[in-house]
């Protein structure tokens, strides 16, 4: 139990990276496992096995190349703008954080079925974490202090919920890790058994993203169409009899929570009704009132896409990555287009590459490498709305963790096996 409940410590300091005054948490764990390393031999020796890796070693190598490309296209533009320096030597420190986690998770003996449910576990209580959060002004307030999270930076429908959790980025970049954390769930827990614990954790890891940004449903979608046509479990008539009773229980709890809250909690009714779900489904009810079927984010989404962009910088660069008063170059926020317009096509393949060698998919056989498929794909498509490819922090520490322990940890117990074949 104690070895559970210190994984789940870690897992929720190294993903979510929440800070300690002006420190992130994830480098404040790192610190006493490396004087571990220092003092132990074997754990030492996992230190160096993780840096030895191939999946570390292809990983760096790319990284290296992007940091090359970050220094040389504003020299090459004499923009000399080297703002895409900070995001990309800020990987450099998310790697130096990763290597001892992910030695300790080897060293401590952990599987890969250990590590995903523990995994899938912070982001359930993140959730409940989130749910606290909103329904206390002070503790909303005082979690500011942990996230960095202001307020004024959003407006519109999600300005009164969102940014009220425990970890370092918020809104779009804490959606991904949901994301994420729904095409997990559904490899390690629904594809194999769609029993009515399984299903109360998805229906938790769904009410997160409402917190977060609607862009955690796209992986939702992603997930659910790639989980009915994944043929190996069973067929596709039977799984979605299971996505039909998943739904109707999701619309029974719906109506008598729904109920019992009108009743018990009024106050958090109204919050529910009045806030939390016209953000959460605005674009149905902007269906409803207007007739359209839109959302502000994704109508001012829609105009970064409208400008008169030169075409040569897609191709070539342009060696601008921000504009002097710190905002992002033609004001656009997909990384397709950020990066596209900073560095061209070339910088933009390497980018896509180093994406790749933090998730090699290729390596991985059967379900996992399928459900790692999915997940790159999330994350290519979310690059049309955000910076999301190579140089999403929680991306990149997610995709990695996820990548050790599918390819360096076995799948699980051999004992727990037997003694389960054996009942």
């Amino acid at each position: 139990m104690v070895k559970t409940v210190n994984l789940f410590l870690l897992l929720f300091c190294y993903v979510f990276a929440f800070y300690i005054g002006p420190v992130s948490v994830s480098l404040l764990i790192a610190v006493p496992l490396y004087a571990k390393a220092f003092l132990k031999k074997e754990f030492a020796e996992e230190v160096t096995f993780v840096l030895s890796t191939g999946l570390l070693k292809g990983a760096l190598a790319w990284w290296f190349v992007l940091l090359f490309f970050s220094f040389l296209y504003p020299v090459l533009f004499l923009t000399f703008d080297y703002s895409f320096l900070r995001v990309t030597g800020m990987q450099g420190v998310h790697f130096a954080a990763a290597v001892p986690v992910l030695a300790y998770i080897r060293y401590k003996g952990f599987t890969q079925e250990e590590t995903e449910k523990c995994f899938i576990a912070i982001f359930v209580v993140q959730t409940f974490i989130q749910l606290i959060v909103l329904n206390s002004e002070f503790l909303g307030n005082a979690i500011q202090a942990f996230n960095r999270f202001n307020p004024e930076d959003l407006t519109g429908a999600g300005s009164n919920i969102r940014g009220k959790a425990l970890s370092a980025a918020t809104t779009y970049h804490l959606t991904l890790a949901y994301g994420v954390c729904v095409i997990v769930y559904i490899k390690c827990l629904l594809s194999k058994r769609a029993s009515l614990g399984n299903i109360c954790i998805g229906v938790l890891i769904f009410v997160g993203i409402f917190f977060a940004g609607r862009s955690g449903f796209v992986a939702c979608l992603i997930g659910a169409v790639g989980y009915l046509f994944y043929n190996k479990d069973t067929t596709v008539w039977r799984k979605l009899g299971v996505c039909v009773k998943i739904l109707l229980f999701l619309a029974m709890v719906v109506c008598m929570l729904l109920a019992a809250l009108s009743v018990w909690a009024p106050e958090f009714y109204a919050l529910l009704t009045d806030t939390i779900l016209p953000y959460a489904f605005e674009v149905f009810y902007s269906l409803d009132k207007s007739g359209t079927a839109e959302t502000a984010s994704t109508n001012q989404l829609a105009e970064m896409w409208k400008l008169d962009f030169n075409p040569l910088e897609f191709v070539f660069g342009s060696g601008r990555y921000s504009n002097p008063d710190g905002t992002y170059y033609m004001h656009v926020d997909p990384g397709l287009l950020r990066h596209l317009l900073f560095m061209g096509v070339p910088g933009y393949a390497a980018l896509a590459i180093y994406q790749l060698r933090l998730l090699p998919f290729w390596k991985m056989e059967g379900r996992t490498g399928y459900y790692c498929k999915l997940i790159l794909v999330f994350i290519f498509l979310l690059d049309l709305k955000g910076c999301t490819v190579g140089t999403n922090k929680f991306v990149m520490a997610i995709t990695l963790l996820l990548s050790f322990l599918y390819l360096y940890l076995s799948e699980s117990h051999p004992v727990k096996e037997k003694k389960q074949n054996e009942f």
